[in-house]
């Protein structure tokens, strides 16, 4: 009688653990998940915006717009004219994926390669008048 309550308590202790293994397991794979649910975090590049058409705002909203889509906006700020017709991806790095992800979020497929010595960010936007197209 002693070994059946023995076997019996072992028999649950081994389902109680594989129970919570299986919860464990579920947990692991959750955050990507939040991450696609909660597209707040950043997660992609180094995104610097500036403002290129003068609107008050423009940056901003670009700035808000991309971080919603998971993109990981460093800086805003002005760009050095504000007569840019079209909003422009400038790539700053070689293979320009991060780049072509931001166009595509920005529905544009205007992206130029933009090479300094200054590898602070992935990707610059150059907001044009646009942009209220580009945010939608």
């Amino acid at each position: 009688m002693k070994n059946i309550i023995v076997f019996t308590a072992l028999c649950t202790v081994l389902l109680l653990a594989i129970f919570l293994g299986m919860q464990r397991v579920g947990e692991v794979s959750r955050p990507a998940v939040a991450r696609e649910q909660n597209p707040g975090i950043p997660s992609v590049g180094r995104i610097q915006i500036l403002n290129g058409c003068g609107a008050a705002g423009a940056a901003n909203k670009v700035a808000d717009f991309l971080r919603v889509k998971g993109f990981d906006v460093k800086n805003k700020g002005n760009a050095p004219s504000s007569n840019y017709p079209f909003t422009i991806v400038a790539s700053r790095k070689k293979g320009g994926s991060i780049a072509e992800q931001v166009a595509r979020a920005l529905a544009t497929d205007k992206i130029i390669p933009l090479r300094t010595a200054d590898e602070t960010y992935d990707v610059t936007v150059f907001v044009g008048a646009d942009f209220l197209e580009r945010t939608k």
